[in-house]
């Protein structure tokens, strides 16, 4: 199984729609969840909000334009630069309105649960590919 394919129309998935080959998009631990389903492991329901969620919230808030002009003004060699920079890129994505067709897919997801309590994990997809 796997959607790798068609990442770049969603945003959300369920673990047991993924599997080892969504690495890239799903992060480790998400794949892990969606291989462990199909090894019939039984797991609670849960759902990965995929990197194209990250893409779409940096195009839709313009975020991605600013990166790329302080990213090529960047002066590798100058931690002091790198660091400023690092901070700056971090206060944009902190401070930026989050989109809301991407809430509203989240939180459908989240009502599907139909649970008081979740536990939320990060997985960076760079981390887990090597």
């Amino acid at each position: 199984m796997g959607f790798t394919k068609i990442a770049s129309m969603v945003f959300t998935i369920n673990f047991q729609q993924l599997s080892k080959n969504d690495v890239g998009i799903a992060g480790g631990k998400g794949a892990s969840l969606g291989e462990m389903i199909q090894a019939g492991i039984i797991i609670p329901p849960g759902f990965v909000v995929l990197s194209s969620a990250f893409d779409r919230f940096l195009e839709e808030t313009d975020i991605d334009v600013e990166i790329e002009a302080r990213l090529h003004k960047l002066k590798h060699q100058d931690i002091n630069s790198v660091e400023i920079v690092s901070e700056k890129i971090m206060s944009l994505v902190l401070s930026a309105e989050f989109p809301q067709n991407l809430k509203k897919e989240i939180a459908g997801q989240f009502k599907k649960l139909n649970s008081q309590l979740v536990a939320v994990r990060s997985s960076a997809t760079a981390e887990d590919s090597s």
